[in-house]
């Protein structure tokens, strides 16, 4: 825990100064949500009434004069709930923080270096939260590597992920739509290899007056010699109002979880899904998405296939309806869903919304083999920044014979720009 306990000493130092320097950025920006919602909760058979205030908060700091320093900026997202009625396991009170850095670019940009938590997003990472710190240098402009050191994070309500990481990547980006990387992760839970991994990833145009993009992913597990994570994808832009793409993906599940959790015992090994994606701008009104997938795992082959076709209508089609389907058939299971939704604005400030779906499975679950789901929302911005919301939601599925809840929410949003004005 030694390392974590230094990290956070360093990112409560860099908070220290970031909060100083707030106080000469030229340009901040801020958002503050606030969600009050009602409902019924039910526990160990007891109806309880639950009351939680959420506070979303969110702030960015920009366009700072520093000597050595080409940009700097400073970034904070967090949220906060309180429990009025009748807290859950007796937590009135929780929080978080999705993100606190402090970024700055020096020398032509070509070095940047980032300190706080933040998210550890290509390559390996797989968007890895972590407290530490990232150092990126440039010596070109069409290549660069990256190191990153820290802790991961434990969010909220997960499972703890390790005590320490290190990470790099070395990545050359020819030209905007087209980068490739070699990336190395290693994270230790008291001592022992949780994971490390390394992994390859590209996206090209291979050719520019060719409307084709290729993409791949691969991460391989040192330790179990074995790949985690890898697809392909090819897409091709037909014309404007048709995109089709294919693509192939295998997982190995247990190679999600860390090498030293009990429940990585229990996935399957791999997962392979191929296919392809069609999206059809049938009339400017008129969209039009499907999706087929063979998929191949351990106890054999099935299928999963979606269709899915939306209209807009009313005055200056801000009106949307739509129909849904999918078919997911697999060895021991499957199901067929359908849906319709739609959103209305029924007045300039008030928007209703309804959403139902059923489910009918192959086999019996719980003694049933159909599920129905409805759900309607009415919302009403009765003043600047303050919305009012009404959701009520009935079902009869094979696990709660009938179920009926309701939810009221009240939404405060601010979003100011602060510019400094010097003389």
């Amino acid at each position: 825990m030694w390392l974590r306990d230094r990290v956070w000493r360093a990112a409560l130092v860099a908070g220290s100064l970031a909060g100083a320097a707030v106080a000469h950025a030229e340009t901040i920006e801020a958002s503050s949500t606030t969600l009050v919602s009602g409902r019924p909760d039910v526990r160990d058979g007891v109806v309880h009434t639950a009351v939680p205030v959420f506070e979303l908060v969110s702030v960015r700091a920009t366009d700072f004069h520093l000597p050595g320093v080409d940009d700097m900026s400073v970034v904070m997202s967090g949220w906060g709930a309180v429990a009025l009625g009748e807290p859950m396991e007796g937590n009135r009170g929780l929080g978080d923080l999705d993100l606190a850095f402090a970024e700055a670019k020096m020398l032509h940009r070509r070095v940047a270096a980032r300190l706080g938590r933040q998210l550890l997003v290509a390559g390996a990472g797989r968007n890895l939260a972590f407290d530490g710190l990232t150092l990126t240098v440039r010596p070109v402009r069409w290549a660069g590597v990256s190191v990153e050191g820290g802790a991961p994070v434990t969010p909220r309500f997960g499972t703890q992920r390790g005590d320490a990481l290190v990470a790099g990547r070395a990545f050359v980006k020819p030209a905007f739509d087209g980068e490739a990387g070699v990336s190395f992760l290693q994270v230790l839970d008291h001592g022992e290899i949780a994971r490390r991994d390394l992994a390859f990833d590209a996206r090209l145009v291979p050719v520019r007056s060719v409307p084709l993009a290729l993409s791949g992913f691969a991460l391989f597990s040192l330790p179990d010699q074995r790949l985690g994570e890898g697809d392909v994808t090819a897409t091709w832009q037909v014309e404007r109002r048709l995109e089709v793409s294919g693509d192939y993906r295998r997982t190995a599940p247990d190679l999600f979880l860390p090498r030293n959790s009990i429940f990585s015992v229990f996935s399957q090994e791999t997962r392979d899904e191929a296919g392809g994606y069609l999206y059809a701008k049938l009339k400017p009104w008129l969209r039009l998405q499907g999706d087929y997938h063979v998929i191949v795992d351990a106890s054999g082959t099935g299928q999963d296939a979606s269709a899915k076709l939306t209209g807009r209508f009313g005055p200056e089609a801000r009106d949307t309806a739509g129909l849904e389907s999918r078919r997911l058939t697999l060895t021991s299971s499957g199901y067929t869903m359908a849906r319709a939704f739609a959103v209305v604005r029924i007045a300039p400030l008030i928007v209703a919304t309804g959403d139902a779906s059923s489910f009918f499975f192959d086999a019996d679950v719980n003694g049933h083999r159909q599920s129905w789901v409805g759900a309607a929302t009415l919302a009403y911005d009765f003043r600047p920044r303050w919305r009012a919301v009404v959701t009520g939601v009935a079902s009869v599925t094979p696990f709660v014979e009938r179920s009926v809840e309701g939810m009221a929410k009240l939404v405060y949003q601010l979003s100011t720009q602060v510019r400094q004005v010097k003389q």
